[in-house]
């Protein structure tokens, strides 16, 4: 071949050991190729993820929150709803001349409306009301009585027997032989209020519930005490010292009856069953009108 056919400027024969190289196009050649197609095989593009999952998760989470706040609430309303309720503690009296509010009694049994006649004592500057089918013996210092009529009560042993209520105000310290220092509280001593009380007396009393030490019968009630600022849980022993302080003093007692006239003669100490015949308002009223109306000068 004659290499002189060639024009100048054209392509150029490889020589020597590049024989094998690849002819370089113009740049001018370069231009005018055409635009290749799209790549088929480059790999697809990711797809943007979806944000539903953060709108799910923060459903869920506000759920909780709402659910475990609601928790909170309810166990913190009940937990001070429940410190309010009634502590059961707070019903247990002790003896003390200086009784917390808190240590309240149990609530008195409703008084039914009962006939009742005045009575004022001079010695012991006192006004009361009393049943009027009840008798009033007033001795000046040597103390007052108010007997009830012949009923029929409950013995300590569970027979029914006849007897008489009799209520007895004496001078300070004037106690029965038969309170010893080993008396004891039958029943929790209870708060009563008086209905009109003077200046010169106290709102309320105590009332306490004395068995004595010669009673072995259980719940068995010999007397009830007015013991003024003096309260007794049930089972206590009841000191002589603190009603003897009690100024007048005044308590109840019981007698058995040999027949329904019941002589003063023929008629016995007796020992009644102490909560039977409490709860038992036939009993229990006309003690409680009379101590309610005790007003002092």
């Amino acid at each position: 071949m004659d290499l002189d056919q060639f024009p100048l400027g054209g392509p150029t024969r490889p020589t020597g050991n590049n024989i094998n190289s690849p002819v370089r196009p113009s740049d001018a050649a370069l231009r005018d190729l055409p635009t290749p197609p799209p790549n088929r095989y480059a790999p697809p593009s990711k797809p943007k993820k979806s944000k539903s999952w953060v709108v799910i998760l923060l459903i869920v989470i506000l759920l909780l929150g709402s659910g475990i706040g609601a928790g909170w609430y309810i166990l913190h309303y009940k937990k001070k709803n429940h410190s309010h309720a009634p502590n059961k503690q707070s019903l247990s009296i002790k003896a003390s001349t200086n009784l917390p509010s808190s240590q309240s009694s149990q609530p008195s049994p409703t008084t039914p409306a009962i006939p009742f006649t005045s009575h004022s004592s001079a010695t012991f500057g006192m006004t009361f009301n009393y049943p009027s089918a009840w008798t009033v013996v007033d001795s000046g210092a040597a103390g007052t009585s108010v007997t009830s009529p012949v009923l029929n009560l409950i013995a300590a042993g569970g027979n029914t027997v006849q007897g008489e209520v009799q209520m007895n105000i004496l001078n300070k310290g004037s106690l029965p032989s038969a309170f010893t220092t080993n008396s004891v509280a039958v029943m929790t001593s209870q708060k009563i209020s008086f209905n009109t009380p003077s200046t010169a007396q106290a709102a309320d009393t105590y009332i306490s519930f004395v068995q004595y030490p010669a009673t072995t019968i259980t719940g068995g009630l010999d007397g009830i005490y007015i013991s003024g600022n003096y309260g007794y849980q049930k089972d206590q022993v009841i000191p002589a010292s603190n009603i003897a302080t009690v100024d007048p003093l005044i308590y109840f007692n019981f007698y058995s009856c040999a027949s329904s006239l019941c002589p003063t003669s023929s008629r016995q100490p007796l020992t009644i069953a102490g909560s039977s015949e409490w709860n038992n308002q036939s009993f229990s009223a006309p003690i409680l009108l009379m101590i309610k109306s005790f007003s002092f000068d």
